[in-house]
């Protein structure tokens, strides 16, 4: 405080004028009468003369502070090197992405991979500096990301902004070291590309292996690039436009079907083949048409990340498929899920294509340029937004209705469903004992159950029989709600009750249809 008081001190001065007042003040001060002259000690004067200065001084601070700062509503001063004036860095929003290249004359690049659910919400740019923001907007998922980059190596007013964030990891993503900040997921990262400093701000966490996506499809656009992914500006065309040679009645270019027009066409396909299939969140953008004998859909799954823009289109029939949806595949195994067990086929270029059967109805799903391993995984949560109904009532109104809180809870709830039919499909009859609310009746054999280790001990016996596993397994899951009380998977012989409490359920009643005695030869029929 000594030092910072000395340097105060030796910095203030008094002109010619000031002096003279001061002088005035004191001789008027020692020119009046004793009993009126107010007695000052030299500790006193040298304490009131200190507190002067520090008022001066603070007044001058943030005098000199404020006039500093006074650049108008939304600009900031960049403090510049040592021993210089700072910058004035002035925000220009534009309307567009397309504007950076015409208005300003800074380079424009593209965040990569970006769902088609993302819109451009805000386009911010530093003309001077050659720093672009650029914010991207989710409205159903509310999520946003922002994308911002400065023409400039090692920008520190990009890369401190994560100065007090958890580093996460340094991942490679050709020739740049992205630094990842996050702790269970990653929020941000920056990096290093073509003599720019890059970074990118998720509201919502992501995975590594997204956010390296999200880096390795970053590019420059060039001039004339119509690719800016500039939603907001150019109308939402969406993946639809691309055609895929094997689906089969679809131009590429349909919209998703609205309520009325889903009631009529699934009450006609009903009429026709005697049965209808709807698509219910969180699948997103459904839509319906009959393609000859079959019933075909189209939809996108969001949820899982490798499935992202890559659009599932469906045929659903009493036999088969249409003639040309399988032209250059090849069956190279099966897969089971969800108590499903179905077909995997390839195309040379590595694109898979599912074919099984629900319910006696045979389907066939193709999606579009995916060409992942985790065949099981992908088929199980297709599975779980698709709904067989075979009764003649109307559709119901359209799913998405549902509020965010209640498709999570029915996405919980349906998964929970799921499980205990693979369990059952996989005969782990075992692994039931977690979901029971003991006691419990298994009607058939009418044996009480009281607890787990008897239930593990009972069902050692083969009680269960393959038409109760058939029965429990081809309940569709897809009539699960959030408001759904309580469910009976299985047909009226061959069942399990299950009792919805939360987001989970408890099996509380069983029942298993006694095995038809075989037919026996009369001895008559042994006879010579």
């Amino acid at each position: 405080m000594q030092r910072e008081y000395k340097d105060a001190m030796e910095k203030i001065t008094l002109s010619d004028s000031d002096k003279e007042r001061i002088l005035a003040n004191v001789k008027k001060a020692q020119e009046q009468p004793a009993d009126k002259v107010i007695r000052f000690s030299f500790f006193r004067i040298g304490t009131v003369a200190a507190a002067v200065v520090v008022v001066l001084v603070s007044a001058a601070l943030i005098r000199s502070q404020f006039i500093g700062n006074d650049n108008g509503p939304g600009n900031i001063t960049d403090p510049g090197t040592p021993g210089q004036l700072g910058t004035e860095i002035v925000w220009e929003e534009l309307d567009s992405i397309d504007d950076i290249e015409t208005k300003t004359d800074c380079k424009t690049y593209l965040l990569g991979d970006v769902s088609e659910q993302y819109k451009v919400k805000k386009v911010e740019v530093a003309q001077s500096q050659k720093h672009v923001k650029i914010t991207y907007r989710n409205k159903e998922e509310n999520d946003r990301i922002l994308f911002e980059y400065k023409e400039e190596e090692n920008a520190q007013d990009i890369t401190s902004q994560f100065d007090h964030e958890a580093e996460l990891s340094v991942e490679k993503v050709g020739d740049s070291d992205v630094k990842m900040y996050g702790v269970d997921s990653c929020d941000g990262m920056t990096w290093q590309q073509e003599s720019c400093t890059f970074a990118v701000k998720l509201s919502k966490g992501c995975s590594k292996e997204r956010a390296k996506k999200l880096v390795s499809g970053t590019k420059k656009k060039e001039s004339g690039d119509g690719n800016s992914k500039d939603d907001s500006q150019k109308g939402d065309k969406g993946d639809d436009e691309k055609k895929n040679p094997n689906a089969i009645g679809w131009t590429g270019d349909e919209k998703a079907t609205g309520p009325k027009e889903k009631k009529n066409i699934l009450k006609k396909i009903y009429n026709q083949l005697g049965f209808r299939v709807t698509i219910e969140p969180p699948a997103k953008k459904v839509t319906y048409k009959k393609v000859g004998d079959f019933e075909s859909f189209a939809f996108y799954y969001n949820e899982r990340e490798e499935l992202e823009k890559h659009r599932i289109i469906g045929y659903a029939g009493w036999d088969g498929c249409p003639k040309g949806v399988m032209n250059g595949y090849e069956e190279i195994g099966t897969v089971s899920a969800n108590g499903v067990r179905g077909t995997v086929s390839e195309k040379e270029t590595g694109e898979k294509l599912f074919s099984f059967t629900k319910q006696d109805i045979s389907f066939t799903l193709l999606i579009e340029d995916w060409t992942g391993d985790d065949t099981e995984g992908v088929l199980g949560e297709l599975l779980s937004v698709i709904r067989i109904s075979l009764d003649d009532g109307d559709p119901e109104e359209d799913p998405e209705e549902e509020s965010e809180e209640e498709a999570v809870k029915t996405k919980a709830l349906r998964e929970m469903a799921q499980k205990i039919q693979d369990i059952v499909a996989d005969g782990s009859f075992k692994e039931l004992a977690a979901f029971i609310n003991y006691p419990i009746m298994i009607y058939g054999p009418d044996i009480e159950i009281t607890g787990v280790k008897e239930f593990q001990s009972v069902v050692e016996e083969p009680i269960f029989t393959s038409d109760w596993i058939d029965a429990v397994v081809s309940y569709d899951t897809g009539r699960i709600k959030a408001d759904t009380k309580s469910i009976r998977m299985g047909d009226s012989k061959n069942y399990i009750i299950c009792k919805i409490k939360g987001n989970g359920m408890d099996i509380t009643e069983i029942r298993i249809a006694p095995k038809e005695p075989a037919a026996t030869a009369s001895p008559d029929s042994f006879s010579d």
